[in-house]
């Protein structure tokens, strides 16, 4: 009997060296795991790029809303169109016939400050007058 409780002890000495082994085992590949999804959420780029790409797209849209407010603010264009001249009454003036770009009938520019509409930091370099 005493030979019996001897071997007992000793598996149970065994079994309490193999629970602590598996404990440690256990903890080591739980921080496997746990670095394992820290990298993969480091590499992970998917959610970032898409932040990213909205934010390009919202500063995008935002600065063709500005182009276009500008644009709307700037004064048109009135085409002239010159006729065909008789080179015969006028002597010396042109006989071409096209199509002009005249601004001298648009009206002022309304915007403030003066200089550039599309920068507020314009200051101009030279004088006017």
């Amino acid at each position: 009997m005493n030979g019996q409780m001897q071997e007992k002890d000793a598996l149970e000495r065994h079994s309490r060296v193999l629970l602590g082994q598996n404990d440690d085992l256990t903890k080591e590949l739980e921080r496997f795991v746990n670095t394992d999804e820290v990298l993969r959420q480091q590499l992970d780029r998917r959610g970032r790029v898409i932040t990213m790409q909205e934010k390009n797209n919202s500063s995008i849209g935002y600065s063709a809303s500005k182009v276009y407010d500008v644009r709307s603010r700037s004064p048109g264009r009135v085409i002239v169109e010159h006729k065909y001249v008789e080179p015969a009454s006028f002597a010396g003036v042109s006989t071409a016939v096209g199509t002009v770009l005249d601004r001298s009938s648009s009206p002022p520019r309304r915007y403030m400050g003066g200089g550039s509409p599309l920068r507020s930091s314009y200051r101009p370099t030279y004088s006017k007058f």
